[in-house]
């Protein structure tokens, strides 16, 4: 079986939430034994290191070039979607069993003259619509809180024109893949979670009362939830003897000095790093405060898997099917936070407990391969016949 597979992003290395989910599912397809073709059409050229790894799992590579201008601002397609025009030119021979679209960002591919709607898959990631609503709300920044809201609006017009296109879905969360399917029930449609490799499963020596923060500091509705956290949670948390907070993630270069305006006693920054994993092997627990988002929190799930239980909002956990007071726990007031916080620092047990519950539902329930196994099966009888053979 042949497989195009779509990108608005390289996928590799793997250091967001979007390259987990992409770059884990190219190596479970490529396990499965699919001829694998990839078309990437992002806005950073990966080095030759980044591309010769992703050549030992994919037959072939094309790079397509993003290109925006101002006049997109004026169609009546998001911007993000109207910069990646150029996928419609790609060299794409007729051959392919599926084509797999990373998201709604890729859709002008399907302009191509090559590209068979029929055998077009969609990977939802997030409700652009509903998640650029939420950037507009985390963002102080008028410019930006406008654009993110015309760009909402526009996904929203996106979003019918590709159910017009497209019957085939896979989603990320499984909050969303229920909405989708009361709205849609005749779509083929199917909750896959996000890939995990089961046997790197990690665990907290819970020696360092380490309250761990990792995600992109770009982005408004992270820097939203760390700026939340720092106001209510933070100051409470300074008289636990030997507690730090730890925030790790990509700056993209841009200024971190809007931290600069809280207490940042026993606050650790590590802006850009290269590896996570001392960072990880070092915390206690991790906290994930979002206020405002879209889709499954990837950097929850992550977590869990490198060793830490989480303390969550509910928009930090949403989509995942975790479980409040089983596998997580959840509080969307700041007096609550604190509380299952200070909870877990004073009992090891506990916070050992509720790790291992978390981590025995992601294995129970995250079985990429069997999931994408069976959807393709229920799509395709030739694929059935050559699983049994």
């Amino acid at each position: 079986m042949k497989i195009l597979i779509v990108c608005s992003d390289f996928p590799y290395p793997a250091n967001h939430g979007a390259r987990v989910d992409t770059w884990g599912r190219i190596k479970v397809l490529h396990e499965m034994g699919w001829e694998i073709h990839l078309i990437v059409c992002g806005k950073i050229a990966p080095s030759q290191e980044d591309l010769d790894v992703v050549n030992s799992y994919v037959d072939e590579v094309q790079i397509c070039n993003r290109r925006s201008k101002l006049l997109d601002l004026l169609h009546v397609f998001p911007m993000q979607v109207k910069s990646r025009d150029e996928l419609h030119k790609a060299n794409i021979s007729a051959d392919y069993d599926y084509v797999l679209l990373e998201g709604d960002y890729v859709y002008p591919i399907l302009k191509h003259p090559n590209i068979r709607n029929g055998s077009v898959i969609l990977r939802v990631h997030n409700d652009e619509a509903l998640y650029f609503q939420s950037l507009a709300k985390s963002t102080r920044n008028m410019i930006h809180k406008f654009y993110y809201y015309i760009e909402s609006k526009k996904f929203e017009v996106l979003q019918k024109k590709i159910l017009e296109d497209i019957d085939k879905y896979l989603f990320i969360s499984n909050k969303e893949y229920e909405k989708f399917i009361r709205m849609h029930p005749s779509a083929k449609s199917k909750f896959l979670p996000p890939p995990i490799t089961q046997e790197s499963f990690k665990a907290s020596s819970f020696q360092h009362k380490h309250v761990v923060f990792i995600g992109s500091l770009f982005m408004p509705n992270n820097r939203e939830a760390i700026e939340w956290y720092l106001k209510y949670v933070h100051p409470r948390l300074l008289q636990e003897r030997d507690y730090k907070f730890v925030v790790a993630g990509n700056s993209r270069g841009q200024s971190l000095s809007w931290l600069e305006n809280y207490n940042l006693t026993n606050v650790i920054v590590h802006d850009t790093p290269k590896s996570l994993d001392d960072i990880y092997s070092s915390g206690y627990l991790f906290v994930n405060p979002m206020q405002n988002g879209a889709g499954v929190k990837m950097k929850t799930i992550e977590a869990i898997q490198n060793g830490l239980p989480v303390v969550s909002t509910s928009v930090g956990c949403e989509g995942t099917g975790l479980v409040n007071g089983r596998d997580i726990l959840v509080a969307d007031d700041a007096e609550g936070f604190y509380q299952h916080i200070q909870q877990l620092l004073d009992n090891p047990m506990q916070a050992r407990k509720l790790l291992d519950a978390s981590q025995n539902f992601i294995r129970l329930n995250y079985d990429h391969k069997e999931v994408l196994n069976g959807f393709i099966g229920s799509l395709s009888t030739s694929y059935q016949m050559e699983q049994v053979l």
